[in-house]
């Protein structure tokens, strides 16, 4: 796993995300390329509540490489995409991650807390 704690990075192909990505899954993603350094950069993230390998295909040809991970329920999907996002992205409100629509107030307070 990379800096990102994520498979891959892959080239960003609808061939290869339909070999790496085969079950339909709740998933978190990152975008992005991979340096002179060998560094994958991250340059957009997100995730899926219902499956990763759909929602990559949205994005086939778009960007160079993918790294992803599944997670057992969209509420993790979205905790994970947080992370990446304050890890990767520069803060910005139209950039943060959506919350899902149910989720907990606690789970709302506590984004809104890092706005």
């Amino acid at each position: 796993m990379s800096l990102t704690d994520l498979r891959g990075p892959f080239l960003l192909t609808a061939e290869n995300i339909r070999i790496a990505v085969t079950a339909t899954l709740p998933g978190a993603y990152a975008l992005g390329h991979t340096d002179d350094t060998g560094t994958f950069i991250v340059e957009k993230v997100g995730r899926s509540d219902e499956s990763i390998n759909k929602k990559l295909r949205d994005f086939a040809d778009c960007y160079m490489q993918f790294s992803y991970e599944y997670y057992p329920s969209a509420i993790a999907a979205f905790e994970r995409e947080c992370d990446l996002h304050h890890k990767f992205m520069v803060v910005r409100r139209s950039d943060r991650p959506v919350c899902l629509d149910g989720s907990s107030r606690l789970f709302k307070l506590l984004w809104l807390q890092n706005a």
